[in-house]
């Protein structure tokens, strides 16, 4: 080779070493210049790339020593922070093996790295050309912020869990229905007590499809109440509601529920609306007591009325603290006995904050004896009694706090819940007591004497059925029976029966078997006979509630029966359910009897039609004439001009014609009077049709239109006798609430009265002008009062309070139901019924007085003045 080539193959070299030379500082300054660190070494571990992010990171730079050494020099650990990593493990060692690893998160701590240092490290194999490996590279991220943050995020994470967890416990544990919605009418909450009441859990039918998805009604149980008007529809409307008595029947709840709802907007913490709450309690046995108590026993109404108000005034205070202590859930009720807001508080704060102190000192409560804070201890605490008073409580009031641990679901102590109960007034009773009975001894002996003084019948028995307690109510019902030693023997002396006093009530169903199982029972109703005493009819009916007896531990010590004697009342029932039909008999027998009348009359017209068209002397007439007028049709013309036969053919023709007009008239008139007949004899059927059905549901009826409805059905005797009707409901409103059969039923028997009186005063000779019945309804106080008038015979003054009695008379074929039927249908209605007259032929007012309330619901305008004569 020359010299000239070799000159210029050195220059090329020199030129290619100076591109290279200016691509590996190209290279070095990327490296450089990367956020995440990069390091490559060679096969014998040697580094040959480290860039300054590398070093930052790690907290040193390359270091002598062998590639098993380098966990323990550059402190290398699991995410654990503790286990050290194996040098073998490590993505660079693993990469000069030639295995690939891909975000492996490791902590970084050495004397440059105290704190440690949180990294993300994936490695390759590093190969020449040839596709030899000659080493290795990793990249390293600072994860450290990364890993701050999710671990504040999963802090904050369990913390919304604990507290969600908190609030469903909550929730799931009181006896309300609670059912929570966003503003879209989505459901966020639905607890099992709200879905065991409604029957229906949450579903994702829309807001407007809630009263067909849930059968919500008015009370009445019959109109639907629009999904518009529903308390939780309201409340994402940001509408307040209380209170609001709901009945639900739907293919899970066929016999419905009745429930009583609040609802309440919901706002987060910019007032903005983000949805709705309801709770909710099931109200169906309380309405049901009510209304029967209300319909049978006008005397309890008062009794009813206080029990209510004492039941609805009956509040505890709720408040519930987390697993430090920290309340985070409070009821008005608390927050009034505290007296301040209860928001931001540690139970440490409580005693000195609220002023709890010991009841009979000065001294404030220890904190750590609070039942709050014993039942985060997971200590049960009943009944402490602490004094509260503070600044705005200066008198103070004595309360009793019960607390109870809430566990989640592992069975660790997560929380704690406290029912407060004023017993201030309690405490002013027990003091009294205590000044006018200072011995323990006298109390029992007060006890026991109320105890014997309830009027219920109780019995208590051990677990195995011996009788160990009774009153003397039960001694009196029960009779001896009281005395035996315990139930095997008491069953085999008395039999139970269902009320039909045929079916045997079975022994496992008794409500006594069932309360020593454990269950409880309400009004159970049993016919009990004595199977010792021969008569038929010995026995008698009882209603029958039953707990189970337990002790303060929640062991079944045995039971407790509490009963009462219904047989007057069952009796009762089952004698105006005997006057009412009784009653509806003889309205009967007055609808037969009017319809006889009537059929009667048609019979007598179409005897009379039947008689004219057999003795039919016209139509012979006229086949005479035909006959003569036949035999001289060829003549005809000279046969009525000059024969004496003929020329009387014309007259007698007009003769004929008026006979036929005068029949014809007859005829219209016989078969007009059968066609009034028989319309008056549909009309009554119609009429009563209508009114056919007994029922017990009240309803809406025209208080006008009902009178003049019962005037129909005896109208044909109002008509015959010239009755003048006449009917003023002008101040009053023109529809009330009834049992419109038993309504129609009474004023049918008060007009049949006042018929048979204007008859009996017509037979007894006696007149006082044209006879005539009026109806007059107006309001007189709390009463709709109904006064019926006739012009009849009068009551003397020593019948007027026993014409209502069963059988009571003064007519010679009466039967005395009719009115006694009336009287029982208002008496049970909660009204009076009374009789007015000032003796004989001096006419009768009966006057029925119906409480306003209970056949108005709401304030209505006078209807227009009316009047009706026959």
């Amino acid at each position: 080779m020359s010299i000239e080539e070799l000159k210029r193959e050195n220059a090329e070299l020199k030129a290619t070493n100076l591109e290279l030379e200016n691509q590996v500082k190209l290279m070095q300054t990327i490296f450089d210049s990367l956020s995440e660190g990069v390091v490559a070494t060679n096969l014998a571990g040697e580094f040959f790339v480290a860039n300054p992010s590398a070093q930052e990171i790690a907290g040193m730079g390359p270091v002598e020593g062998t590639p098993e050494e380098w966990s323990e020099t550059y402190g290398t650990f699991y995410p654990d922070e503790t286990t050290m990593v194996p040098s073998t493990e490590l993505p660079l060692y693993k990469a000069m093996q030639g295995e690939i690893t891909d975000d492996v998160k490791l902590v970084l701590r050495n004397k440059n790295r105290p704190d440690g240092v949180f990294v993300n490290v994936s490695g390759r194999p590093l190969y020449n050309e040839t596709g030899d490996l000659i080493g290795g590279v990793i990249v390293l991220r600072d994860i450290n912020e990364l890993e701050r943050v999710t671990k504040q995020l999963e802090i904050t994470v369990n913390k919304l869990e604990a507290q969600n967890s908190l609030m469903d416990t909550v929730f799931n544990s009181i006896s309300d229905g609670v059912i929570v919605a966003d503003k879209e009418g989505n459901f966020l909450l639905f607890n099992p007590i709200a879905e065991e009441i409604v029957g229906v859990g949450a579903t994702e039918e829309s807001p407007e499809e809630w009263t067909e998805t849930y059968g919500t009604f008015y009370p009445d149980e019959v109109t639907p109440i629009p999904s518009t008007e529903l308390p939780l529809y309201k409340a994402i409307q940001e509408k307040i509601t209380d209170e609001v008595e709901i009945f639900i029947r739907n293919k899970n709840r066929p016999k419905g529920v009745f429930i009583s709802v609040s609802g309440r907007p919901l706002y987060d913490e910019a007032d903005n609306l983000i949805g709705g709450v309801v709770a909710f309690r099931d109200i169906t046995h309380l309405k049901r007591a009510r209304e029967q108590i209300e319909a049978t026993v006008k005397d309890l109404q008062a009794q009813n009325s206080l029990m209510d108000a004492i039941f609805n005034s009956i509040s505890d205070g709720v408040i519930v603290a987390n697993k430090h202590g920290q309340y985070v859930l409070f009821n008005k009720t608390a927050r009034k006995m505290a007296g301040q807001d209860l928001e931001d508080v540690h139970i440490r704060q409580a005693s000195e904050r609220f002023g709890l102190f010991h009841p009979e000192s000065e001294d404030l409560y220890p904190v750590e004896e609070l039942p709050l804070a014993l039942a985060l201890k997971g200590v049960h605490a009943d009944n402490v009694e602490i004094m509260i008073r503070n600044p705005q409580l200066p008198k103070g009031i004595h309360a009793s706090i019960s607390g109870r641990p809430i566990y989640d679901e592992k069975g660790v102590v997560n929380g704690a819940v406290a029912a407060i109960r004023d017993i201030s007034e309690l405490k002013k009773t027990e003091a009294q007591l205590q000044i006018t009975n200072d011995q323990l001894e006298v109390q029992s002996q007060l006890l026991h004497s109320i105890f014997n003084a309830i009027s219920d019948g109780v019995v208590v028995t051990d677990e195995a059925g011996s009788f160990i307690m009774f009153n003397s109510t039960a001694r009196q019902i029960a009779g001896n029976g009281m005395l035996l030693q315990n139930l095997d023997e008491w069953f085999r002396i008395y039999s139970c029966f269902y009320i039909d006093r045929v079916t045997p009530f079975p022994l496992e169903e008794q409500p006594v078997m069932r309360a020593l199982q454990g269950e409880a029972t309400d009004d159970v109703e049993m016919f009990v006979q004595n199977l010792n005493v021969d008569a038929e009819d010995d026995g008698l009916y009882v209603n029958v509630s039953s707990r189970p007896l337990q002790d303060i531990d929640g062991n079944r010590r045995g039971a407790v029966v509490v009963f009462h004697d219904i047989t007057h009342k069952i009796q009762l029932e089952e004698t105006l359910a005997q006057a009412f039909a009784q009653g509806r008999l003889e309205i009967v027998d007055t609808i037969l009897h009017n319809i006889g009348n009537a059929i009667n009359s048609v019979s007598v017209g179409i005897d009379t039609v039947h008689q004219q068209l057999t003795n039919d002397q016209l139509t012979r007439r006229l086949t005479a004439l035909a006959n003569a007028i036949e035999k001289h049709q060829d003549n005809f013309s000279d046969y009525i001009k000059n024969d004496p036969q003929g020329q009387k053919v014309l007259p007698f023709i007009l003769t004929l014609a008026a006979d036929f007009n005068t029949v014809k008239q007859q005829w219209q008139q016989t078969v007009q009077r059968i066609r009034d007949r028989t319309a008056h004899i549909v009309d009554i059927i119609r009429t009563q049709n209508a009114y056919n059905v007994a029922s017990a549901v009240r309803k809406d009826i025209n208080l006008k239109a009902a009178i003049t409805d019962a005037i129909k059905i005896l109208q044909e005797g109002i008509d015959k006798r010239q009755i003048q009707i006449e009917i003023d409901c002008d101040a009053v409103p023109a529809e009330i609430r009834i049992q419109e059969s038993q309504f129609h039923q009474m004023l049918v028997n008060l007009i049949k009265n006042a018929v048979e009186a204007i008859d009996e005063l017509a037979v007894s000779g006696g007149s006082v002008g044209a006879p005539r019945i009026q109806f007059r309804a107006y309001l007189e106080g709390d009463f709709l009062c109904i006064d019926t008038t006739d012009s009849g015979i009068g009551i003397e003054p020593k019948h007027l309070n026993r014409i209502f009695w069963a059988g009571f008379t003064t007519k010679e074929k009466g039967t005395g139901l009719g009115l006694h039927s009336s009287a029982n249908f208002v008496i049970s209605s909660g009204g009076k019924i009374q009789a007015f007259s000032e003796g004989k032929g001096k006419g009768t007012t009966i006057q029925i007085r119906l409480r306003r309330s209970s056949v108005y619901r709401e304030n209505h305008e006078p209807n227009s003045p009316s009047t009706l004569n026959g």
